[in-house]
């Protein structure tokens, strides 16, 4: 029988979540989580199961995390184009403490061409996505905030093509003005301009 366990397994996951964001899957070694979470590798294997279980874990969490900050940032904006603005403009700026660019992103790029079943996780979690912005687009068509006539199913798409794309470059480092004037291309489509 497995001893109990001497710690919050939901404390350490956070770490871990953001040691996998900064150095993705392969590159992270158990001794970098052993460092991250402070626990032995029996603790590790007991609490978590394999790296893969553990990964996937941070994983999920990241991706809750993120959409519920979309789903609030959507529900609180004025209108359904000022909601996606903020967003937009939210993922330009890294948070304090937190790695650029986007985990969905970077083990979308390492680990999706190869794992077949983190590749359907990466997809489910894509249709959570879209299906916020789908909400955002029809708000902000029937609040005229949003002009486009373009379906909102198809919006929502570009929308999320965009913000892999923009997460990309966040992850780089590259020139912002780059990052910023395709924000103002997507603000004009959404406009109808």
């Amino acid at each position: 029988m497995a001893r109990p366990l001497n710690f919050n397994p939901q404390l350490k996951l956070k770490a871990v979540m953001i040691l996998f964001w900064k150095k993705g899957y392969h590159a992270t070694s158990l001794s970098d989580l052993q460092e991250v979470t402070g626990l032995s590798k029996s603790s590790i294997y007991q609490a978590y199961g394999n790296k893969y279980d553990l990964f996937i874990a941070a994983f999920r969490m990241y991706h809750e995390e993120q959409l519920k900050q979309l789903q609030d940032i959507i529900q609180n904006g004025d209108n359904g184009y000022e909601a996606l603005e903020t967003f937009l403009l939210k993922m330009v700026h890294a948070e304090d403490g937190l790695p650029c660019g986007c985990m969905t992103s970077n083990e979308a790029i390492e680990m999706g061409p190869h794992d077949q079943a983190f590749c359907q996780l990466i997809n489910e979690q894509f249709q959570e996505i879209e299906e916020v912005f789908i909400s955002a687009i029809e708000r902000g068509k029937k609040d005229q905030s949003i002009t486009s006539q373009t379906d909102s199913l198809l919006l929502a798409r570009f929308l999320m093509v965009i913000i892999q794309g923009i997460n990309v470059m966040s992850s780089t480092k590259t020139n912002s003005d780059r990052v910023m004037d395709a924000l103002s291309v997507t603000k004009q489509i959404l406009k109808g301009l």
